[in-house]
């Protein structure tokens, strides 16, 4: 073999495909296409989804059984769903004549098959950090604490993030396969589709198993995330929990009326854990509230009840909530962030249209901070987007980063949209810092052209929807 530089190794390996050079022997040619293979598995196999049930799934795990191509798995996310499960092709005539003759045909794949193949890899997964486990599918005869497990005694102790979604029944097998996971930084559970005559039962399950388990990882637990789709209440799980001395980061997804017949849990675990907590999203909006709007009501009273503990929400350099579109919930709101005024760099809020006087309001405790230490992020719903705003947001946010707008109504004509945009030209938006903007309006993004003749007003833009440029199909919408 010829001695070339490295780099003309490179530019002919450029030319040859990537799944070429890892199914081939190029492995053994030098060191250059070594390295090379070495780094295209772990790239291909850093993250491992397993969602389809079908034939590629099938030879992707038989692959993943080799340990060397294994234990380059960093995350494993598993939730195989049983709409895109593999049928079994009908026989040919043939076959139908020839069945009496040792024909068999091959039986359809399942969720559980496919999940059955999965445990036959977790012995190789020595570089596993992060655990996502979805199986909403799987029957509920199969065996999930065999399947568990065989997990923790794979990878249990090096795992440092754990996903885990389902029904409850699957929670508490969940727990029963004595999961020991004491590397876990970060847990998120998500509780989805059980009957209202089961809740009641798990509710207890909640309190006697679950809480404990989360309790086990309170030396090192730093991010914890609850989201419930179901009517499960999760007052006493809340109630239950301990002291994490290490928790940074909370986040609450649930229905306000049914997940909190008592929401003194919650209060003291916000309370207790101020010192610690910097980032934190309550998305509790609640079931039914266009239907019964004293949901509404029973909400904001809670949010603005903090009014007697100071130290709820305070110092947090993270806020996402929804405040309720009462009165009470927006002055909650406001408490909130002047109690963070000198810390919050990323604010968003959810799901409530601010016109141009709240929008100036809800910003006015962090408006004194210095351009190179304020308020980096912001997500608003606006009922309009117009010069106004502009103005308002440069002047009070200088130092402002990134600006995602959802604006409610339709799309402007073109009168009005060629009247807004000479308003933009007349004014200096020289010192703003705004890297990155997005809109979205009457359900869709902002076309792309109005887009770029935003950015040509703001000279600091370089990027659209978080993609850092502006180019591209990506868009992220939080």
């Amino acid at each position: 073999m010829p001695a070339l530089p490295a780099e003309l190794w490179l530019y002919i390996a450029s030319f040859i495909p990537d799944d070429e050079i890892l199914q081939s022997r190029l492995i053994g040619v030098n060191l250059v296409f070594y390295n090379l293979v070495l780094e295209l598995r772990s790239q291909r196999y850093n993250t491992i989804r397993v969602e389809t049930v079908n034939t590629t799934t099938e030879a992707l795990l038989r692959q993943l059984r080799n340990p060397a191509l294994a234990s380059h798995v960093r995350s494993l996310i598993v939730c195989p769903t049983s709409g895109f499960q593999s049928k079994a092709a009908a026989p040919s005539l043939w076959q139908k004549i020839t069945s009496g003759y040792g024909y068999y045909a091959k039986a359809p794949l399942t969720v559980e098959t496919i999940v059955d193949a999965l445990v036959l890899v977790f012995p190789g997964l020595t570089g596993l950090t992060r655990f996502d486990v979805d199986l909403l599918d799987v029957s509920p005869e199969y065996d999930l604490q065999r399947f568990f497990r065989s997990a923790w005694a794979a990878f249990g102790a090096q795992l440092e993030r754990i996903y885990v979604a389902g029904r409850p029944e699957m929670f508490r097998r969940f727990v029963a396969s004595d999961p020991r996971l004491v590397s876990c930084t970060t847990l998120m559970l998500r509780f989805t589709d059980e009957l209202d005559t089961m809740s009641a039962r798990f509710d207890e399950t909640l309190v006697t198993s679950v809480a404990p388990f989360i309790n086990s990882l309170a030396p090192q637990l730093q991010t914890l995330t609850l989201w419930s789709w179901s009517t499960l209440d999760l007052s006493g799980l809340v109630l239950a929990l301990g002291h994490f001395p290490r928790l940074s980061k909370f986040n609450l997804r649930a229905p306000f009326n049914k997940a909190f017949s008592d929401p003194t849990g919650l209060s003291t675990l916000l309370e207790n854990h101020s010192a610690t907590l910097d980032a934190v999203e309550l998305r509790l909006n609640p079931a039914g509230s266009a239907m019964d709007p004293n949901s509404e009501q029973v909400l904001g009273a809670w949010l603005l009840s903090h009014e007697a503990r100071p130290r709820v929400l305070a110092n947090l350099t993270l806020l996402r909530m929804y405040p309720t579109t009462l009165p009470i919930g927006f002055d909650a709101l406001v408490m909130y962030i002047a109690r963070s005024a000198r810390t919050l760099t990323t604010l968003a809020v959810k799901d409530r249209y601010f016109d141009l006087d709240e929008v100036a309001a809800l910003l006015a405790p962090i408006a004194h901070r210095a351009p190179d230490g304020g308020l980096e992020a912001l997500r608003l719903n606006v009922r309009v987007w117009n010069t106004a705003l502009f103005d308002l947001l440069a002047g009070t946010l200088p130092g402002l980063k990134s600006l995602t707008l959802y604006v409610g109504g339709s799309h402007p004509d073109r009168a009005a949209r060629a009247q807004f945009f000479t308003e933009m030209q007349a004014r200096s938006f020289a010192s703003w810092k705004l890297n990155d903007i997005g809109v979205w309006q009457g359900g869709s993004e902002v076309p792309s052209g109005t887009m770029r003749r935003l950015a040509e007003c703001i000279p600091s833009v370089r990027s659209f929807w978080q993609n850092g440029h502006m180019l591209g199909d990506k868009k992220i919408y939080d």
